[in-house]
């Protein structure tokens, strides 16, 4: 098909640790990078843990959602594989994200811009232990907490010049076609204006 990335998740069992589900990777993962470098592709995991739901909780469906694990992945698995860079699940992480983009900057192969509100109230009622269920809620870009000025300069001095894909999951932008076309338009202007205009 021509396409030079794909992006997709590392599985994981959401009731083993991420050790072990990494221990399990390494079992199956060689030969689809394998497959993927022989055929000039790359792969961007993407950094969501995929915990939204009590099924997935509490270590969620995807191994590769901390710094420890990338280096581990792009130590083993080469150039092939990189990131899919969400910036709105190292915020209910509390990941660094301008830390993530000096640190790992060559290896993200792709991006998603999506926001993340933290409802103060469900993280005092929940607590951290609940691992976001309760208190995160995905937000259009500008309705949360990541600073995109900085994110997308911080992107721009590492020497990123891909995709900025809109992931609009924002709920208060659903139910109808016309919310939720209002609601990547929103995506689309709040990003338009930090991006030159040959990007545009």
């Amino acid at each position: 098909m021509g396409i030079p990335v794909i992006s997709t998740f590392i599985g994981a069992d959401a009731s083993k640790s991420q050790d072990e589900n990494w221990i399990e990777a390494q079992k199956v993962w060689p030969a689809i990078v394998e497959y993927a470098r022989d055929n000039n592709v790359k792969i961007a995991i993407e950094n969501c843990p995929m915990i939204f739901s009590k099924d997935e909780w509490p270590a969620g469906h995807n191994v590769a959602y901390s710094p420890r694990i990338w280096r581990e992945m792009f130590d083993k698995f080469g150039e092939t594989v990189g990131l899919n860079l969400d910036p709105s699940h190292l915020i209910w992480q509390m990941i660094d994200i301008d830390r993530v983009i000096r640190e790992f900057g060559s290896r993200i192969y792709h991006t998603h811009v999506k926001d993340m509100e933290i409802d103060r109230e469900g993280l005092y009622n929940n607590g951290i232990m609940s691992a976001g269920i309760g208190w995160q809620r995905p937000r259009l870009p500008g309705y949360g907490e990541v600073n995109w000025a900085k994110f997308v300069a911080g992107l721009s001095q590492v020497g990123y010049d891909y995709v900025l894909c809109i992931e609009h999951e924002d709920r208060r932008f659903e139910g109808t076609d016309q919310l939720v076309k209002e609601g990547f338009l929103i995506a689309r202007n709040q990003i338009s204006v930090l991006l030159p205009k040959k990007m545009h």
